[in-house]
């Protein structure tokens, strides 16, 4: 064999060899790992637990049936499965029945007459409702009907009607600052930062709004002793790593009212969600 003949041989063998694939070993992500359920422990409220999970209060309570006084136990299993939120949200002029809804709470709620309501409905006494029934609360068919048995009412004593009492929330709602202090970390949600933390010499936290406290405790991991408070059906806010705490569920605060005081680092974490996403505080506070 030539050399020449040797060396085209040797070509060859090299070309073969660059055109076969290397074997690839495929494989397949690792599945997400996501938290479906949640077992209440004491002290926690659905507002603590939707805070914890990011979800809206209200999908929540409808995804475990529960009714507006959104009432949960220690040890009960609520399932974090909200499933599709456009088929949870009623129309405006709709409402979804929720477990423990009455057409006279939700008459209350709305205020409407429950005679009017109930015929719209075309419901009969004892006027009884499901979980997920839908009742209209189209204004112009209730206005109709409550003009047409007006004048039949004058001439009788209106029957006393059970109503469920609403928290009022102010409609013109201005917030100020929660402590005097600087603004050492602010909102970065890329960065999991949600809130804003301040640094103030002051121990003593003011509520940035009027509104009522839905959790006191220190149930949530991370945010030490915490402080929630519902400002309207959209806007709550949070206070974070208190030292003490100086309010409890239930209680109606106003603007600037001593809710907490902070430790000696005088370091506290602020938060503001508006219908459950994490909005920026600094273009509320002033």
């Amino acid at each position: 064999m030539t050399n020449v003949t040797l060396l085209l041989f040797l070509l060859l063998i090299i070309v073969g060899c660059s055109t076969s694939p290397a074997s690839v070993v495929h494989r397949d992500q690792p599945p997400n790992i996501r938290i479906k359920t949640h077992q209440v422990e004491v002290g926690e409220t659905l507002y603590s637990i939707a805070w914890r999970y990011d979800l809206k209060v209200d999908m929540l309570a409808q995804a475990n049936s529960l009714d507006r006084s959104y009432l949960i136990t220690p040890g009960q299993t609520l399932t974090l499965i909200l499933g599709n939120p456009k088929s949870g949200v009623s129309a405006p002029n709709q409402h979804r029945v929720l477990k423990g809804d009455t057409l006279f709470s939700i008459a209350s709620e709305h205020g409407v007459e429950v005679e009017s309501l109930a015929r719209v409905n075309n419901l009969d006494s004892p006027f009884l409702l499901y979980p997920g029934q839908i009742i209209t609360l189209d204004i112009n068919k209730l206005n109709i009907v409550q003009r047409d048995t007006s004048q039949a009412s004058n001439n009788r004593i209106p029957a006393r009607q059970n109503t469920v009492k609403k928290p009022v929330y102010s409609k013109n709602l201005q917030w100020k600052w929660p402590v005097k202090g600087e603004v050492i970390e602010g909102f970065r949600p890329d960065k999991l930062q949600k809130g804003i933390k301040i640094k103030s010499s002051d121990s003593i936290v003011h509520a940035a709004a009027p509104g009522n406290v839905v959790y006191a405790g220190s149930g949530l991991r991370g945010y030490g002793k915490l402080i929630i408070i519902k400002h309207s059906d959209m806007l709550l806010s949070a206070y974070a790593n208190n030292e003490e705490l100086l309010v409890e569920v239930g209680q109606t605060v106003k603007h600037k009212d001593e809710i907490s005081k902070l430790g000696v680092d005088g370091m506290m974490y602020f938060e503001i969600r508006k219908d459950g996403d994490p909005v920026n505080p600094l273009k509320y506070i002033k």
